[in-house]
């Protein structure tokens, strides 16, 4: 059998369906919890044959048909966390579905994935790549929902049944979770925090990749807010959506932190040679059309809008020219 359809054992009521890769478009892990009663999941993945395909054969082999499906969880409202939903749902009847009440209105309206994803400002932005053949679609015409089917990870429609924010907890089997809700990457991305078993489900704040981000989510400087906030913590695993398990929790979060904060510095150290447009430095920080148009154009703005705040630099309205302030 395939190694990936096989759940990897945490502790012997936690379970970690995990693809073969932690790059998009692979889905994220899903977590399994096991009790007496039935399982719950902290999200499900992708909505692609292949990821429905290896989340079914893995709650097949945890005998999910004769056990009731008693919490799902999703961390946020993106395809390769929540795709699969609609397919899990037509296969099972769950007590509740939960997110925090931030994503609400994408998990009840996906197309409107497209402002939280800041696709916008990618547009306003474009004549950093007019006249340029980009991957994946991306353009003025960009169809975000014909990008993530495109590339088989497609997204969906879900009516949660509970939204949650900071503060609140979630039981699930013998664990006792805090919210914590850590932006950044999306507006209402949650992380999940017992005290009692020192673990974390981060989503995707932390993990093998360093997750994308936009001023609508949160941005740099809500992502390193989010990253604080984590740090505070004490953890003995951190579970996250994407990679492997994590058990140097202070390391991964200094890891995680200094490269968002790289960017920072990078973009002050390009200045120090002059002004630049938004133009010049999207070509410096982002290789191809397509990255610079998302997403590169976000993560950038994200960046300015931070230094914009600390007065570190400034814009001419007139000229578009950035300027350094030290």
């Amino acid at each position: 059998m395939n190694k990936y359809k096989n759940p990897i054992s945490i502790f012997h009521d936690l379970k970690m369906i995990k693809p073969p890769s932690p790059y998009w478009p692979e889905s994220a892990n899903v977590y399994v919890f096991e009790d007496e009663d039935g399982i719950s999941l902290f999200d499900v993945g992708c909505g692609s044959m292949a990821s429905a395909d290896r989340l079914f054969s893995a709650l097949k082999i945890l005998g999910w048909k004769s056990k009731s499906i008693k919490k799902i969880i999703l961390s946020h409202a993106h395809p390769d966390h929540m795709g699969a939903i609609e397919i899990l749902l037509s296969e099972a009847s769950p007590e509740s579905v939960i997110l925090h009440e931030r994503e609400l209105p994408y998990a009840l309206d996906p197309e409107r994935l497209v402002f939280s994803f800041d696709i916008p400002l990618c547009e306003k932005r474009l004549t950093a790549v007019s006249g340029q053949d980009l991957e994946g679609g991306k353009g003025p015409d960009f169809d975000l929902s014909a990008f993530f089917r495109a590339y088989g990870c497609s997204m969906c429609h879900v009516e949660p049944d509970k939204t949650v924010t900071e503060g609140d907890s979630i039981q699930v089997s013998d664990y006792h979770f805090e919210v914590f809700h850590t932006p950044g990457h999306s507006p209402g991305h949650i992380s999940l925090y017992d005290p009692h078993k020192r673990i974390l489900l981060a989503g995707d704040i932390l993990g093998d990749v360093v997750a994308w981000y936009t001023p609508s989510s949160g941005g740099a400087a809500g992502y390193l807010g989010s990253l604080e906030k984590t740090d505070t913590l004490d953890m003995d695993l951190i579970l996250p959506s994407h990679g492997d398990i994590i058990t140097d929790s202070k390391k991964a979060v200094q890891k995680t932190m200094d490269k968002i904060l790289e960017k920072d510095r990078a973009i002050m150290e390009a200045l120090q040679t002059g002004p630049k447009t938004f133009e010049e430095l999207i070509k410096i920080f982002f290789d191809t059309p397509s990255i610079q148009f998302f997403p590169g154009t976000p993560i950038l703005e994200s960046h300015l809008q931070k230094l914009k705040s600390e007065g570190k630099i400034k814009e001419n309205t007139h000229t578009s020219k950035i300027y350094c302030m030290r």
